[in-house]
């Protein structure tokens, strides 16, 4: 049996006929957006359900044995389940999550809205992007900056101190096949990019905006940084997407 950590238990919140599929980004878990989840659920009484992908919430070495594909099956099947049981079903995903939910949009029609908040399409750390193929047989995990980690922690996050190599690639994988399809989705889109992202390049969420058809709302948040869900910002993140559902309700 694979052990979790407490803090990465996935969450889920019972209340109306709409239900929201929430989905963390690489490296971390359901911790990173129970906050958002809860102002939601709270606000406007939505059932809310926060998944736990594949490799994540344990050890850095079981996330470079799993690949986007396992990822995406787990979302698939939880947003299946989801669509099954509700009236409607929206989903927000951060970072990894957002290009898992802009994914699945292009996939599953029958979703009512989709929130992808600073999605990778283009880095910060470029450099990993470029020697991935190459490092993962000498080096099979980087050590990520420690300031952020540390803030984050102290707010309940639980996330790997390490980037495993070999599934950042397959992220990547993954950010390549959403481009590709971006142009499949139907349902209305809410972009949501922090300005002062540490990990993301801001411009990135600029080339999803101009891939999709028909209406795409994109907000910039001036002086968040990457996990935008936890922390000060959490409330205006929430009254954003409340705003996005009443509109597509």
């Amino acid at each position: 049996m694979i052990y979790i950590h407490p803090r990465a238990e996935p969450f889920y919140f019972s209340g109306s006929n709409t239900a929201i599929l929430f989905i963390h980004g690489f490296t971390a878990s359901p911790s990173e957006i129970y906050q958002l989840a809860q102002l939601l659920h709270q606000g406007i009484g939505i059932t809310a359900s926060g998944i736990l992908l594949p490799g994540h919430g344990s050890h850095p070495s079981l996330l470079n044995i799993t690949d986007w594909q396992d990822w995406y099956s787990s979302v698939e099947k939880e947003c299946e389940y989801l669509l099954a049981n509700y009236d409607k079903v929206f989903v927000v995903g951060l970072s990894l999550g957002g290009l898992l939910s802009l994914y699945l949009g292009a996939n599953m029609p029958d979703i009512k809205g989709v929130v992808a908040i600073n999605p990778p399409i283009r880095l910060r750390y470029g450099l990993l992007e470029l020697i991935a193929p190459l490092a993962g047989w000498v080096k099979p995990y980087f050590k990520k900056p420690r300031e952020n980690q540390l803030a984050l922690k102290r707010l309940g996050r639980f996330a790997y101190d390490y980037i495993p190599v070999k599934a950042f690639r397959s992220m990547m994988k993954l950010r390549n096949k959403t481009l590709q399809v971006l142009d499949n989705i139907e349902a209305p889109l809410l972009l949501i990019q922090s300005q002062a992202d540490e990990s993301v390049n801001p411009a990135g969420i600029h080339l999803i905006k101009q891939k999709v058809p028909g209406k795409a709302q994109l907000v910039e948040i001036r002086e968040a940084q990457h996990v935008v869900t936890m922390g000060k910002d959490v409330p205006e993140i929430a009254g954003l997407i409340i705003d996005f559902i009443r509109i597509n309700i």
